[in-house]
């Protein structure tokens, strides 16, 4: 028994080591091959690279001739047009040609246009860019003055004058291009000496790599500094001779792929041959599977326990993550309690304050007042009730709105109306203010419910006045688009800082900017939960000092129509 398993052992390593030696020596054979094959193909790559990155680098100056040699240009330039230079030589560069900076110098060699990532620069000033751009252009300059040198038997051919460079701006290559403004035709001439210049720049890290990519059809193509080594690479050179960086790319390994796509098949050849000695040493396989079975059992139950383990492991860390959330919850909502009691007990104390001021006044010297003083003591009275009375609205409504029992009743209303009677209703408590409206724009009617649409505004306005005490004037602009009227409040007061603007429309909460200045921080709260219920949106702008613009937006069809739509 111990001899038949012995021989059957002795076969089974034999031929498992005969099939084992052919599929190596295959293997190896392929993996040769598919390296010949493999460097075959790299090198072609890199000379489309190559190819593609000269012909980007040689464009530029054939892009640049073809807005500069040209009648328009010599005539409109000259006489300062500047929004046909912007739309047809800096547009024109951008947008076609993917130019990423567009220059334009005058006889005197002053800077007249500047165009860079498509943008007009208004303030002519150069960027990073202005030594090799102030290069190139004495370059082009010095051979214009040839043409009129006097002794000068054979001067250049004013077509083709340029000087083009690729050097590092801010680190990044690029290709720098200046040709003088000439006419195409002998109708227009252009006096010697008095040539404009133009200045192309184009980086190529940006666009210029996505156009490689496609002449070549390599679609990992990118530009680096440091290529990593599982990647193919070409260097950028500056006209100077330094290399700039490179164009580095994952290569396309034809001999690897055709190995993946046959590997299946080979790995199937190895399991049937396999499979074959297995079947010739069943005896010894039944006796090494008996053990496996017994050595994958206990790894199961091993591999269970663990599983068991873990699973109880995060489910306690997940409570636990769960109570240390409710936790810093409670923490934060009684945080916002405590803050709203003191803010509250303060703004009433305040009006309280204020009548029983008034009213001690008037007992005093009820006998000797005139009526005007009477008047004036009766509005301080009657300023600090509807103050009162605002504060106990604001916290009702607050707390309908949280609870849910908030309903809305659309209507069909004027919003413009609407909007002219908060105004009116705030000028007369507040007489200091100015309302600038353009209420023009508004449809005729708008579907929503006039209550609460008209707390949202009388918010906004009175917040307006309110944070804007040395700023008299509050302008409120509409618009419609998409079937949403748009209303804006723009004040001049003392505006917010960027980090209070995420959290300004949370309960209770107020910006760092308002300190000393009466107010409970629920009313933004209101507004945006009003709007929310509307289907509608508010977004506000600020900066510090600089005044604060609240935009409400609101769906002409009534609350469900945006729902609808934006589920849709």
């Amino acid at each position: 028994m111990q001899q038949n398993i012995r021989i059957t052992s002795h076969v089974t390593i034999v031929l498992t080591l005969l099939t084992a030696l052919t599929a190596f020596l295959l293997a190896g054979f392929m993996w040769l091959a598919s390296t010949k094959v493999d460097d075959i193909a790299l090198t072609r790559q890199k000379g489309y690279v190559e190819q593609g990155l000269d012909e980007q680098v040689k464009a530029v100056q054939h892009e640049l001739e073809s807005v500069t040699t040209w009648n328009d240009a010599v005539l409109l330039v000259s006489k300062g047009a500047h929004q046909w230079i912007v739309d047809n030589i800096g547009t024109w560069m951008h947008t076609y040609f993917n130019h990423d900076r567009t220059y334009v110098f005058n006889e005197r060699d002053e800077l007249v246009f500047a165009m860079r990532d498509g943008q007009d620069i208004a303030a002519l000033t150069f960027s990073e860019d202005e030594k090799p751009v102030a290069a190139l252009r004495d370059n082009v300059r010095a051979e214009l003055h040839k043409r009129i040198a006097p002794g000068d038997a054979a001067p250049p051919v004013i077509a083709g004058i340029f000087s083009e460079q690729i050097l590092a701006i801010s680190g990044r290559p690029a290709v720098v291009s200046a040709r003088p403004i000439v006419p195409s035709t002998d109708a227009v001439s252009v006096d010697p000496g008095k040539e404009f210049i133009a200045i192309a720049v184009k980086f190529l890290d940006a666009g210029a790599v996505a156009k490689i990519a496609r002449y070549a059809r390599i679609e990992t193509l990118h530009f680096t500094t440091d290529p990593a080594e599982s990647t193919a690479a070409i260097p950028v050179i500056a006209t100077a001779g330094s290399t700039l960086g490179y164009m580095a790319w994952q290569p396309i390994r034809p001999g690897l792929m055709l190995i993946e796509q046959i590997a299946p098949a080979g790995i199937a050849g190895i399991v049937v041959a396999m499979g074959v000695v297995i079947f010739l040493g069943s005896g010894l396989r039944k006796t090494s599977i008996d053990l496996s079975e017994s050595r994958l059992a206990l790894m199961r139950h091993r591999d269970q326990l663990e599983e068991t383990v873990t699973l109880r492991t995060a489910e306690i860390e997940r409570q636990r993550e769960e109570l240390d959330r409710l936790l810093a919850q409670e923490r934060h909502v009684n945080a916002l309690q405590r803050q709203f009691v003191t803010m509250a007990s303060h703004e009433f104390r305040t009006p309280l304050a204020i009548i029983d001021a008034a009213a001690q006044r008037l007992s005093r010297t009820k006998a000797t007042q005139k009526p005007e003083y009477v008047e004036e003591k009766a509005a301080q009275i009657r300023s600090a009730v509807l103050r009162m009375v605002d504060l106990m609205e604001s916290i009702l409504s607050a707390g309908r709105l949280e609870t849910g029992k908030t309903t809305l009743k659309p209507e069909r209303l004027s919003l413009a109306e609407l909007i002219e009677t908060c105004c009116a209703r705030q000028a007369d408590i507040r007489e200091s203010h100015t309302f600038h409206r353009d209420l023009s724009h508004l449809p005729q009617t708008i579907l929503a419910d006039r209550a609460t649409i008209e707390q949202v505004f009388t918010n906004l306005l009175s917040n307006a006045i309110k944070y804007a005490p040395k700023a008299p004037d509050i302008h409120i602009r509409s618009w419609t688009k998409n079937g949403m009227s748009y209303v804006s409040i723009k004040d001049g007061g003392i505006g917010m800082d960027a980090e209070d603007l995420p959290k300004l429309f949370q309960p209770y909460y107020r910006a760092r900017s308002a300190t000393g200045i009466a107010g409970t921080g629920i009313g933004l709260n209101i507004v945006k939960q009003i709007i929310d219920l509307h289907g509608g949106s508010i977004s506000v702008e600020s900066a510090l000092g600089r005044g604060t613009t609240f935009t409400v937006a609101l769906p002409n069809k009534g609350p469900l129509a945006n729902i609808i739509k934006r589920a849709a």
